[in-house]
């Protein structure tokens, strides 16, 4: 991963899309529930809207997740896409 191009999701522009690169929330169950729910290292995704309390809506593939503030800031993202092979 390109960690110069690295930031937390919650400072992510709206509409682009992005790679995980690490969701760290300090929680297993929290983070192992991301993990079931689609967000992981290397997942693709981005987020269609913010809510008024600091949240956001976000797109994984077909999904749509309503996530808060507190996990925005924990899942780390990268504009850079991962080089196969």
């Amino acid at each position: 991963w390109d960690t110069l191009a690295a930031m937390d999701l919650g400072s992510a522009d709206t509409g682009k899309v992005l790679t995980v690169v690490s969701a760290l929330t300090g929680s297993d169950a929290v983070s192992r529930r991301l993990a079931e729910l689609g967000i992981r290292p290397g997942a693709r995704l981005r987020i269609l809207s913010r809510t008024s309390g600091g949240g956001a809506i976000v797109a994984i593939g077909d999904d749509r997740l309503a996530v808060s503030h507190a996990i925005l800031t924990s899942v780390e993202v990268t504009d850079h896409v991962p080089a196969h092979g």
